[in-house]
């Protein structure tokens, strides 16, 4: 089925939003032959993660997507096919209205959850105020959701560029990543802010083994300026104390963040895309959930780790789940002493087959993009030929 689609993407305060949808409107056009049009209000935000991007334009074409710069002034445009509000985005008035014409497939992009509640929910119709209904769509790990943006080659990339030194090392040189020089632990640091951080690296740096940490320029670097003593920390510096060696790189293309992951022994991730393609890297990790005022980001991520462990009932108890749940709650003291990190990480590290296993587990069901074809192909002529009386109010 070769559809049109309009997805809209409205960038809050951090990149997780845009990330998805670019990744999706490349993964419809180049995996499932659809024609997409990706409204984004926030160019320069943007091109932090796709640098063709150029901020200014109104209309640009990149890597065959139509990408529009979504302005107050919304030009006088006929709906595609499909169109994806993204994490709950209100679409503009007047594309609302010419909606009322072309009666297309109306789709809420919701966030990632893993909670129980939410196979309930999955591809349920709201009716609308406008004679149209929305459909609402979780991306997520268990049955009945709608699963993780994943390439189809994603696995096969993951597994040549870890078995050829040829592959790795110019990656490496082109993105001023310093290869370890000897064997040790390898960490990479995409966090938001946290007091325990610089705690934990000192603590790394007393122990007996060689530890290199990557750390993309950006929120994380925050937490870390007491351990630079000459200024702020910039792309390129290095930092080396005891048996820690710390490095700022630039801040990654989304194209590249991937073997970032690949390279490291275990990711500490922030956010839902990065925390997808943490879980698809096969690699241990730590996932920063958004925080919330009222807390909840703690049961998302209970949820979360209950799902994804579920046949591991070693690791759901320890030490995956503590340290998780510990890093979220800022239940790690920043003191120093508080924690073993050499010894918890290090026992992160050994279940590293088990990690990726379970990658490869999750990949064996449809991905996100691939369930939305789907979805819009089973649903398409049903959602756009039923009278208006019965959809809701006109």
């Amino acid at each position: 089925m070769n559809k049109s689609w309009d997805i809209f993407s409205a960038v809050v305060d951090n990149l997780g939003d845009i990330a998805t949808c670019w990744r999706l409107a490349r993964l419809l056009h180049h995996e499932h032959g659809q024609d997409v049009r990706l409204w984004v209000d926030d160019l320069a935000t943007m091109r932090r993660l796709v640098p063709a991007t150029d901020a200014d334009a109104a209309r640009q074409w990149i890597d065959g997507i139509d990408v529009r710069h979504w302005t107050a002034d919304f030009p006088h445009v006929t709906p595609a096919d499909v169109v994806i509000e993204a994490f709950g985005c209100p679409l503009p008035e007047g594309f609302l209205v010419a909606m009322r014409d072309t009666r297309p497939l109306w789709i809420n992009l919701e966030y990632f959850s893993a909670e129980d509640w939410v196979a309930g929910c999955h591809t349920l119709p709201s009716p609308q105020d406008h004679g149209l209904r929305k459909y609402f769509f979780f991306p997520g790990i268990q049955p009945g959701s709608g699963g993780l943006l994943r390439e189809r080659d994603l696995l096969e990339q993951r597994a040549a560029f870890l078995q050829s030194e040829t592959i790795r090392r110019p990656w490496c040189d082109q993105w001023q990543v310093p290869i370890p020089e000897q064997d040790g632990l390898i960490l990479s640091l995409f966090t938001y802010e946290h007091p325990a951080l610089p705690v934990m690296l000192r603590a790394l740096s007393r122990g007996d083994d060689p530890v290199t940490v990557y750390v993309p320029a950006g929120r994380t670097l925050n937490s870390l300026r007491e351990l630079f003593p000459d200024g702020a920390p910039r792309v390129g510096d290095s930092f080396e104390l005891g048996s820690l060696s710390l490095h700022v790189i630039p801040f990654l293309p989304q194209a590249e963040y991937d073997r970032l992951l690949w390279l490291c022994d275990i990711n500490f991730v922030r956010g839902e895309e990065s925390l997808a393609r943490a879980i698809w890297s096969g690699k241990p990790f730590i996932w920063h959930v958004y925080p919330t005022a009222d807390r909840a980001h703690l049961d998302k991520l209970d949820a979360f780790v209950a799902a994804y462990t579920q046949d591991s009932p070693a690791l759901a108890d320890a030490p995956f789940a503590e340290l998780m749940r510990a890093w979220n709650d800022e239940g790690l003291p920043a003191v120093e002493g508080a924690t073993d990190w050499s010894a918890a990480l290090k026992n992160l590290k050994r279940h590293t087959s088990w990690f990726e296993r379970r990658a490869g587990q999750l990949a064996q069901s449809d991905d996100l993009s691939a369930q939305l074809v789907k979805f819009a192909a089973g649903h398409y002529n049903a959602a756009v030929k039923q009278p208006l009386s019965t959809l809701g109010n006109p």
